[in-house]
Formats: structure tokens, C-alpha cells, sequence
């Protein structure tokens, strides 16, 4: 139900989502290799926030599509 991600989730899940972006985007990467530099961008969310890279990558990857719902209308923030 991706269209409906950010919808049912509460304020607190959507903080942690906030919150592991944040790891994402500071951390540094491989500005060479597309694949690789998200890989190791997991990995340092799953590293900070004592997570398993599977919940780690999911967390991203709810946040993307929640700001992505958000666009198109069909969640509120």
C-alpha cells in the first residue's frame, strides 16, 4: 500500500523515518558508484540507529515515498 504510506503511520513513525533521512543524507558514500554509495548509506543509518540493514533500508525508503505522496496530494504532513 505505498499510496497510503504516511497515512496510517503515527507521529512517531514518521519521526524515525525524519530521523534515519537525516543519517542517510550525512552520511559520505561512494560519490563514484550509484549502487554502492546508497548501500553504504544504509549501512551507517543501520550502524546509528542499532538497526539490521533490511529495517534500516525500508525506513528510507518509506521516508522517499511519504515526501513523494505528500507531492502528489495524497497524504498531508
Amino acid at each position: 500500500m505505498p499510496e497510503l504510506r504516511g497515512e496510517l503511520a503515527t507521529p512517531e513513525i514518521k519521526a524515525e523515518w525524519v530521523r534515519a533521512y537525516g543519517f542517510y543524507k550525512e552520511a559520505k558514500g561512494d560519490p563514484y558508484d550509484k549502487k554502492n554509495d546508497r548501500t553504504e548509506r544504509i549501512e551507517y543509518v543501520a550502524r546509528m540507529m542499532n538497526l539490521t540493514r533490511k529495517q534500516a533500508k525500508r525506513r528510507i525508503k518509506n521516508y522517499e515515498q511519504w515526501q513523494i505522496n505528500i507531492k502528489k496530494g495524497l497524504v498531508k504532513p
